[in-house]
């Protein structure tokens, strides 16, 4: 979680519901990038390497259990949500299709399902999305707690028991992040301030979502029996956003 003490906000980050994206923005909004227009124009390495970033915006987790209470009961509290298997897809995109890999999942998830193919020769594994599927599901089985990528949104954000005062989807996502990009602007004090900033906007190539087609070919490799299981994990998140099940061939 990210805050700000001059426009006096709460930021819940969800992995893979454009938090990328929204770090920029909050960190532009700061008015202190003076030679940077556009909140795209920070690169990822200045974005998630803490190093970095911590310059810019706060996180809250340095803050005492007191302060943070504080802050959750007198700031605008706000996170990004996105529909439950369409996150979870876009994670194994990302982080099993990508040739950079992610903390050795690849390599975890072949020696508990194809132990024969584990060599300590190979770099990077082809891991189809079923297994991948099938990891999640024992991973959660066994009582691991889950990746963040991956993990239900409402336990990152503990929303059953803290107060957001806006829940923006992924799916409507440049009119939900205009409504709070212009808020936090409102709640800046210092009119200079305001006005180094007024430009800054949502990054306009954010939120592209893949077709359904692409949605439904990737889940028919997956069995019924997981399908059911993922809903059985995500069911939290389904009800509390008020996301519906994703009509994808082979499954309802």
């Amino acid at each position: 979680m990210y805050y700000d003490d001059q426009m006096d906000y709460i930021y819940c980050l969800i992995s893979k519901a454009s938090c990328t994206s929204w770090k920029r923005t909050l960190m532009m909004l700061t008015g202190k990038f003076t030679e940077l227009q556009r909140p795209e124009q920070l690169s990822v390495g200045m974005v998630h390497n803490h190093d970095n970033s911590d310059k810019y915006i706060d996180r809250l987790e340095k803050k005492r259990q007191a302060e943070r209470d504080w802050r959750f009961n007198n700031y605008f509290t706000f996170m990004f949500v996105r529909e439950p298997l369409e996150r979870l897809l876009s994670a194994y995109r990302d982080k099993l299709l990508d040739p950079k890999g992610y903390n050795d999942v690849d390599i975890d998830i072949i020696q508990k399902y194809r132990p024969y193919d584990y060599s300590v020769s190979v770099k990077r594994y082809n891991v189809t999305f079923t297994e991948f599927v099938h990891y999640v599901l024992d991973e959660r089985a066994a009582g691991r707690v889950l990746d963040r990528h991956w993990i239900p949104q409402n336990e990152l954000c503990r929303v059953c028991k803290r107060r957001y005062d806006f829940i923006g989807h992924y799916e409507t996502l440049h009119k939900d992040a205009e409504f709070v990009v212009d808020k936090l602007k409102s709640r800046i004090p210092d009119a200079e301030h305001r006005r180094r900033v007024a430009n800054i906007t949502f990054p306009a190539d954010s939120g592209h979502r893949k077709s359904r087609d692409f949605l439904q070919e990737m889940y028919s490799t997956v069995p019924f029996d997981y399908i059911q299981a993922l809903y059985q994990l995500y069911a939290v998140d389904y009800a509390v956003f008020g996301f519906k099940h994703p009509n994808i061939t082979g499954f309802s």
